[in-house]
This record gives structure tokens, sequence and C-alpha cells, in this order.
């Protein structure tokens, strides 16, 4: 049986389409008004076509176009490849114009709830076509297996073929509500901190403190509540169940309506740094990169509240 492909040296893809398109319309003249070129420019590209392949594709006659053998054998082997070609540049050229799809986030749930929710509600008002399943844990999940998109991660990350991009260094405040430091009285160093009760989130049983002056400790004292979920660690703290060491996205309100003190302003609580991770991509799709750089935007507004 003929082989089409054998013999091909230098093939101009072009003739070809061209040629696809003279047997779907059934003419040159359909071809022609569907490629908005002239008639004769069709014709002699697909005699061009066939000069490089070394066969005829078509009988030409006044009537009617009929293939050769092999022409029908190599118009049944490559149609499809075309239409599916076709297929995909419309569908990159809607993704390009108007995005859709769904799109896998995953972030830690108080990071979610105190900061990324309104912008994950307004990417969504913006590209109104995207959908976003949100998988909101306290825990480091397989980010290959569950097919994430993008996530978002507290702490040092290193992931294979991920890219990472730093947000913003999150800071911690030592706080109490007035009630606790009523009842236990003010702190002087973070070394008293072994004989209270402390709020604990469980990723972090070890609080790290430098002082202005140089001073550098570590603490790991009794957790009276140890809790994965950092709203809630900030409402027992606010309940007066001891001292909370949390980030500033979550008790800066508290801090500011009075339900919750500062301690030790001069021992400075190490932070942690806020980072967007995703797939590491020659080709980054199209729905991921406008994701990335709202969320990039966003940030930058984010850092000057914290610089005011």
């Amino acid at each position: 049986m003929l082989n089409p492909v054998i013999g091909i040296k230098a093939m101009d893809y072009h003739n070809l389409f061209i040629f696809i398109k003279v047997m779907e319309k059934g003419s040159f003249l359909g071809a022609s008004r569907a490629l908005g070129m002239p008639t004769s420019t069709v014709s002699r590209r697909v005699q061009s076509l066939e000069e490089s392949l070394g066969y005829r594709l078509l009988h030409r006659s006044a009537r009617k176009l009929a293939l050769t053998e092999a022409g029908e054998l190599f118009y049944r082997r490559c149609q499809p490849l075309f239409a599916e070609l076709e297929h995909a540049t419309k569908s990159l050229d809607g993704e390009l114009t108007s995005p859709s799809g769904e799109l896998r986030i995953t972030a830690p749930v108080s990071l979610s709830n105190e900061l990324l929710d309104p912008w994950f509600f307004e990417f969504m008002e913006k590209y109104p076509k995207i959908r976003l399943e949100l998988m909101l844990v306290n825990r480091n999940i397989d980010l290959m297996d569950e097919g994430v998109d993008i996530a978002f991660r507290i702490g040092e990350i290193k992931l294979k073929d991920w890219i990472s991009r730093s947000l913003f260094h999150s800071r911690f405040t030592l706080c109490a509500s007035p009630a606790f430091i009523e009842k236990n009285g003010e702190l002087e160093h973070p070394s008293e901190l072994a004989g209270l009760p402390l709020v604990i989130p469980r990723r972090s049983p070890i609080w790290h403190f430098h002082h202005t002056g140089g001073e550098q400790i570590s603490i790991g004292g009794e957790s009276r509540v140890r809790v994965d979920e950092l709203s809630t660690a900030a409402k027992a703290v606010v309940n007066g169940l001891g001292v909370g060491n949390l980030p500033n996205y979550v008790v800066d309100d508290l801090l500011k309506s009075g339900q919750l003190v500062r301690l030790l302003p001069e021992w400075e609580p190490s932070g942690r740094e806020v980072q967007m991770l995703y797939p590491h991509r020659k080709y980054l799709p199209n729905k991921v990169r406008l994701f990335v750089e709202f969320i990039m935007e966003k940030v930058e507004q984010y850092r000057l509240t914290l610089n005011n």
C-alpha cells in the first residue's frame, strides 16, 4: 500500500491545508471563498503540493473533482490531523481572548480566610469563565497527585519542578487579652512565657524572638491550647486562655479593637515567608498566568499597607 509520507522531502504544509480545504468544500471555488484567496492561487498551490509529493492527488474535470487512489489515502490520513489542529487553535484563541476552565488552588485555611478570599472572589468577577476549586487545608498535600495549579504555602518551601514566588514576609505578634494581662501581669522577658499557659499553633511549637539590642531566645512552653487553625487560636487568646504568637494578618484587627494587647514590643518574634507556587512549565496555561499576575498585583498593594 502506498505510504504518502515516504519520499516527502520538503513539503509546504500550507499547501496541504489548502488541499484539505478544497476537498472539504468540494471545489476550488469553495475553498477560495473559505480561504479568501483567488481560485487560480488555490489550484496552483494544490498542484505545487502534488509536485512536492511526486504523485497526483486529484482527477480534474470541468464538472467535478475526484480524488485519486493516492489522494484518497493522503486525505483520509491528514484530514483528522488538521481538523484537530484547527480545533486546538480555536480553543487556544478562545483561551487567550476569553480565559476559561478550572483552576485548582490550595492554601492554608487562615491565610485564605483572613487575606486571600477577597482576592479569589475579585479574580472570579474579573474572569467569569474561570472556575476556582479551593482546597483549604492546614497540611502540605501532594500537589502533583491532587492536580494543583496554584499553591500558597507558609515557610521555606523547596519543591522540584515548581516555581516559588515570595509574596511577603509575614510578621508575628506576641499578644494576650486585657483580662489575661490583668490576671497574670505584664511580661518583662520572653523567658517568663515558660510559666504561663500558651495557645500554640501545631505547626509552630517553638517561638523564636530577637531583641532590638541583638539578644535572641527560643521558647517552647506548656500549651493550654494546641490547634492547627490560626483563627481559632486567636479566638482562644481573646477568651483569655493563654498567650498567643500569631501572624499579623490574623490579629491586626483584634489589636486595633483592643481585644488583644501586644506583649514585649521590644522583642520581635520571627516571621515566616508566604509563598505562591505553580508548576515549572515552558508554556504556562493562560489562566494560570493571569492568576499569578493578578495575585502579584494584589500583593504589591498589600505590601504598601504593611509599610504604612
